[in-house]
């Protein structure tokens, strides 16, 4: 059983769906899409514990390559690239999230403008 769960990980780290990678360990060891699913329910498991303690430098990792695209894209003008680049450095930092956004709820900023071709002529 050990291997069958192993090779479900595996195709889950090539890409595949769960339904092609379903019909391919049901192939491959002679067993329903039903178990076969099974074996993938399994593996999820396991990729979701060996990225739990990975995730921050993962996270550290990849703000570093974004910084480094930033840094290329100003360089050359490419100013969409770089407002992209930075919302996305912001929402990993939790910009943007539910609870920032709960957080930030009473904040704004409120502007109104007078119309001045209305007023009456005393004023």
């Amino acid at each position: 059983m050990e291997e069958r769960v192993t090779a479900a990980y595996n195709l889950m780290l090539e890409g595949g769906s769960r339904r092609s990678n379903a019909a391919a360990l049901s192939s491959r060891f002679n067993v329903s899409i039903r178990q076969a699913d099974n074996y993938i329910t399994q593996a999820q498991a396991l990729l979701k514990e060996d990225f739990r303690g990975e995730r921050e430098e993962m996270l550290n990792q990849v703000n570093a390559m974004r910084m480094t695209a930033i840094r290329k894209a100003m360089k050359r003008g490419n100013l969409q690239v770089c407002a992209h680049l930075l919302d996305s450095v912001a929402r990993s930092f939790g910009e943007g999230s539910i609870e920032q956004d709960a957080a930030n709820a009473g904040l704004g900023l409120h502007i109104t403008v007078d119309d001045r071709r209305k007023a009456s002529p005393e004023e």
